[in-house]
């Protein structure tokens, strides 16, 4: 009888973590000691989908396997989901992106993710995004089919919307595959291209960008303080003035959205700073997330001493307070009601498609004849093109100024 020789495999580290249909594998590989995860899917060849760990830690992948296992349980599939849907991909963008911004865009960004996902649905692969698609979403917006959070709408009830709105949503759409194609998901980015780039964009030809005049700006301050607000419910009920007669010489002044201002702390004001001190903006209100100083008009200064006298404070106190509870700020719905109220008694024509920021495009205009960079700088726009393409609109008297007061081009003496 001769002898057989017995070969015997090499043993490697493996460990099994979570329960049946969540199972993953960790495994230590048999020759470089890397350890790997492998678990089903249905998605993958074999039905079976393998990752490396890149290290040797087997305590520190069993404590990352139960995480994932966890995740996988509670419906956020980081590991297994391959497929960009919709409702994977916005709220990714949700969860690490949409912080980022101010709190006024988080907001839209909210409300367009809801109108967005009801529009492809859900499980839609956003990788696969036609044209047609695209082309329908418009359809439906611009008819009034779908609203803004993509419900759909009887048709003695729809409304045209315009193209600006659709055009917005759209390029919200953009910037989610754009931020996709660059976030990574384990070993691999979310997506590997956007598919609507070059998809054609609606263009609003005649854009609603209502300017207030000085005239209607002194009517409506005159009226300002006849505006009350009420607070409390019941026997508790009261009514006070509303902060409008500061809020309009601030907006006025300044230039910035009615969020920015709204957000104002008493940290904020830098009274000995400047001729008539300044305001830091910070950069959890601004758009863009940067911060600036600024200093103030006197107007402005006048309307802050007069918040001061009236509710003084300090530190992180809101100088526009809810007076049902302070730790927060007054609402924009509750000063956008302010404003509508006193247009109604200062009898002004109503503006077609803007309040608050009708008075940022004031601040725009009459400030053309200064350096852009500085105009820029004090109203808050990171982009000078934005300012002098969107805010910065030809008027009458500047452009009777421009037909009238020629820089007259003269021959060169050549003596």
């Amino acid at each position: 009888m001769s002898e057989q020789t017995v070969i015997r495999k090499k043993k490697t580290w493996s460990q099994s973590v979570g329960p049946y249909g969540h199972r993953l594998r960790l495994a230590a590989d048999v020759n470089s000691g890397m350890i790997y995860a492998e678990m089903r899917d249905p998605e993958r060849p074999g039905h079976y989908r393998t990752i490396s760990l890149r290290h040797r830690d087997k305590a520190l992948a069993v404590e990352w396997a139960h995480g994932q296992v966890k995740q996988w349980m509670s419906g956020d599939d980081m590991l297994r989901k391959r497929v960009p849907t919709a409702a994977h991909v916005f709220a990714l963008y949700l969860k690490h992106q949409s912080p980022t911004k101010c709190n006024a865009e988080q907001k839209a960004d909210a409300r367009r993710v809801e109108m967005w996902t009801r529009a492809l649905g859900s499980e839609k692969d956003l990788s696969k995004l036609t044209m047609r698609e695209w082309q329908s979403v418009i359809d439906d917006r611009r008819s009034g089919a779908i609203n803004a959070r993509g419900k759909s709408v009887p048709p003695d009830k729809r409304e045209i919307v315009r193209d600006g709105t659709v055009r917005a949503e759209l390029t919200f759409l953009l910037s989610v595959l754009n931020w996709a194609t660059k976030w990574r998901v384990n070993d691999r980015y979310l997506m590997q291209e956007n598919p609507a780039r070059g998809y054609p964009m609606p263009a609003e030809r005649n854009p609603r960008r209502p300017v207030v005049t000085e005239d209607r700006y002194q009517k409506v301050l005159a009226v300002a303080p006849q505006v009350t607000m009420a607070f409390g419910r019941g026997k508790n009920k009261q009514s006070l003035p509303s902060y409008l007669p500061a809020l309009l010489p601030i907006a006025n002044g300044t230039g910035r959205r009615i969020s920015a201002i709204l957000a104002l702390r008493y940290q904020d004001l830098k009274l000995n700073d400047g001729p008539q001190g300044s305001i830091v903006w910070p950069a959890e209100t601004d758009k863009m997330r940067k911060a600036w100083t600024v200093p103030i008009s006197a107007d402005v200064r006048a309307a802050i001493n007069a918040v001061l006298a009236e509710r003084p404070g300090i530190g992180a106190g809101f100088l526009f307070p809810d007076p049902s509870d302070p730790a927060k700020s007054i609402s924009i719905e509750s000063a956008s009601e302010w404003l509508v109220e006193a247009e109604k008694l200062a009898e002004v024509e109503k503006h077609d498609g803007s309040l608050w920021h009708a008075l940022r495009r004031k601040w725009a205009c009459e400030r053309k004849g200064l350096p852009l960079s500085d105009v820029a700088a004090a109203g808050g726009w990171s982009d000078t093109s934005t300012l002098l393409n969107v805010y910065q609109q030809a008027d009458q008297a500047t452009m009777y100024k421009v037909v009238s007061e020629p820089s007259r081009l003269m021959e060169r003496s050549s003596g």
